[in-house]
C-alpha cells in the first residue's frame, strides 16, 4: 500500500477519534486532511526540509484574507468605474526562494495581490510579472508577501530595503 494512503488513513482515524466518530464532521475534516496530505507530499519531495510555523500560518491567513479583500475591491472598482486608469506593464522581481515548493507557493500567492500575475522566471532567478497598474506599490506588496511566506515556512528571511 502506498505511504500516502497509509498517512491518509491515519489522519482520517485521528480526525474520527477527535470527533468521537461523528461522520458529519468530515465536511470540515476532509479539507484539512487533504491540506495535511498536500503539505506532507511537499515535505517528502522538497529539495530541502520544510518547516511550518503556527504563528506564521496565522499571520499568513490574516494576510491572505486582507489581500483577497483588497484585490476583490480593486477589481470591483475597476469594473464599476471604467474611468479608473490602468498602467499595464511587466515588472521584474528578484526571487530569494530557491527552486522548489516554497518558490512555487510564493508565485501562486502573487495572484492574491491586486492586479498581479506571475508570468515566468528567468535563469537568473528573476520573476517576471504582469501588473495592471505599475504606479502602485508593487515592490512593497511583493516584499510583504515574501515576508509572510518566510514566516509561514519558518525561514530566516531578511527584510528588503526598497
Amino acid at each position: 500500500m502506498p505511504l500516502i494512503i497509509i498517512v491518509f488513513i491515519l489522519l482520517l482515524a485521528l480526525w474520527l477519534l477527535l470527533t468521537s466518530g461523528d461522520l458529519g464532521s468530515l465536511l470540515v475534516g476532509l479539507p484539512f486532511i487533504m491540506l495535511a496530505l498536500w503539505s506532507y507530499r511537499l515535505q517528502r519531495h522538497a529539495p530541502y526540509p520544510l518547516t511550518f510555523s503556527f504563528l506564521g500560518a496565522l499571520r499568513f491567513v490574516g494576510f491572505f484574507l486582507r489581500e483577497s479583500l483588497r484585490g476583490g475591491l480593486d477589481i470591483a472598482l475597476r469594473v464599476w468605474q471604467p474611468r479608473v486608469s490602468l498602467s499595464v506593464a511587466f515588472y521584474e522581481y528578484r526571487l530569494i526562494f530557491p527552486q522548489g515548493p516554497i518558490r512555487s507557493f510564493f508565485m501562486y500567492c502573487i495572484s492574491l495581490l491586486p492586479g498581479t500575475l506571475s508570468v515566468c522566471v528567468s535563469e537568473k532567478d528573476t520573476l517576471r510579472l504582469h501588473v495592471l497598474d505599475d504606479r502602485g506599490a508593487v515592490a512593497e506588496d511583493l516584499s510583504r508577501l515574501e515576508q509572510r511566506v518566510c514566516e509561514l515556512f519558518a525561514l530566516p528571511c531578511y527584510k528588503r530595503t526598497l
